[in-house]
C-alpha cells in the first residue's frame, strides 16, 4: 500500500566555500547517511562503472560546481573515490542557496509522501492527498533516462548525482510517509512536524542523523564514514541479502520505506516532545542500518546496469 517521499549524508569543503549556506528544513540523510551508501556502492561498482561515474562528475557543468567536490590532494584512486563519495549530497547543499548552481534545486525531488492514518489500531490510506506532481519516484525513472541516453556528460553528471542521493533518500523510511493526524490533517511532512525532545527536536531529523547520534563523527566525517561503512558491510554484507532484495525496482523501496515507517517509527511509546528511548533508539539503529546498506548495494546495481 503506497501513500507519499521525504530520508540521510559530506560535501567537501569546496563547495561550502563557493556559495553561503542558508538554513533549511531537513529532509534527507545526513551527510554522514548519504556518504556511507555511496561508500558501499563504490566498493561494490565495476572498474567500468567506477571510470565511468568519476569521468561524468569531472565533466558536469561548470555552474554546477561538480567536478570541485574532488579533493586537490591525494591519490589518484582515493581522490576519485571521494569525488564519487562526496558526489551523493551534491543535491543537499545546493538547497536554499544564492546564485550559480541554485538552479538544480529541487525541493520536491527528495521524496514521495504517501499519506496514511491510524484508524482503531489499523493503519489506513489517505488518497485524497496526493503527492507533489514532481516528486522522488516520478523523477528516478526519467534521470536514469537521462543517465543512460547518448547526451552530453554535462547533463548526464547532474543526473548521475541526483540518482546516488535519491536511491539514498527513498531508503529513508520518513520519504515516503506523510502520518495523517486530527492535528495534521495534511500530514506531518514525513515526521518534520512529529517533534521530540532535547537535539533532534523532531522525528525526521531524529532518523536523517541517526548515524551521528549513535557515533558522532567528532569533526573527521571522512574518519567516520570509513568506519561506518566497514562495519556496516561486516554486520550486512550483501550475501545476507536475497537476491529478490537486492533487485527490487523503485516501487518496492518506496513500499519497504512506507511500511518501515507505519510499523516501527511512531510506537505508541515514542511520546511527542519527549527524548525517544534507549529502547527506540536500539531498534532505530538496527532498521537504519538495514536501509542504508541496501541502499548501497542498490545503487551499485543500479548503476553497473547503466554505466557500462
Amino acid at each position: 500500500m503506497l501513500l507519499a517521499p521525504r530520508l540521510l549524508f559530506t560535501v567537501a569543503t569546496a563547495i561550502a566555500t563557493l556559495i553561503p549556506r542558508v538554513a533549511s528544513e531537513a529532509r534527507r540523510w545526513n551527510a554522514t547517511g548519504h556518504d556511507v551508501i555511496a561508500a558501499i556502492a563504490w566498493n561494490h561498482l565495476t572498474p567500468a562503472a567506477r571510470a565511468k561515474a568519476v569521468a561524468l562528475l569531472r565533466n558536469g557543468p561548470p555552474e554546477a560546481h561538480l567536478g570541485d567536490l574532488e579533493p586537490a590532494g591525494g591519490a589518484a584512486d582515493e581522490r576519485a573515490r571521494q569525488l564519487f563519495i562526496v558526489a551523493s549530497t551534491w543535491s543537499d547543499q545546493i538547497k536554499g542557496r544564492q546564485v550559480p548552481n541554485h538552479a538544480y534545486d529541487r525541493g520536491t525531488w527528495h521524496y514521495t509522501d504517501y499519506y496514511w492514518k491510524e484508524t482503531s489500531g489499523k493503519i489506513v490510506a489517505v488518497p485524497e492527498i496526493q503527492p507533489d506532481a514532481e516528486n522522488l519516484i516520478e523523477r528516478m525513472p526519467v534521470l536514469v533516462g537521462m543517465l543512460t541516453a547518448a547526451g552530453p556528460d554535462s547533463t548526464r553528471a547532474v543526473a548521475l548525482a541526483w540518482i546516488e542521493h535519491l536511491v539514498g533518500d527513498i531508503h529513508q523510511p520518513l520519504h515516503a510517509s506523510g502520518r495523517v493526524t486530527p492535528d495534521l490533517p495534511k500530514g506531518d511532512r514525513g515526521g518534520n512536524d512529529f517533534k521530540l525532545g532535547g537535539n533532534p527536536n523532531n522525528l525526521h531529523s531524529y532518523w536523517d542523523g541517526i548515524l551521528d547520534l549513535v557515533e558522532p563523527s567528532n569533526g573527521d566525517r571522512v574518519a567516520a564514514v570509513d568506519r561506518w561503512t566497514t562495519a556496516i558491510e561486516q554486520r550486512l554484507p550483501m550475501s545476507s541479502f536475497k537476491a529478490a532484495e537486492l533487485e527490487a525496482g523503485l516501487d518496492v523501496w518506496a513500499r519497504e520505506s512506507l511500511e518501515m515507517a507505519q510499523q516501527t517509527l511512531y510506537p505508541a511509546s515514542l511520546a511527542e516532545h519527549a527524548v525517544p528511548s534507549e529502547e527506540y533508539k536500539k531498534a532505530a539503529d538496527v532498521a537504519a542500518e538495514r536501509r542504508i546498506a541496501l541502499a548501497g548495494y542498490r545503487l551499485a546495481a543500479l548503476l553497473n546496469k547503466t554505466l557500462r
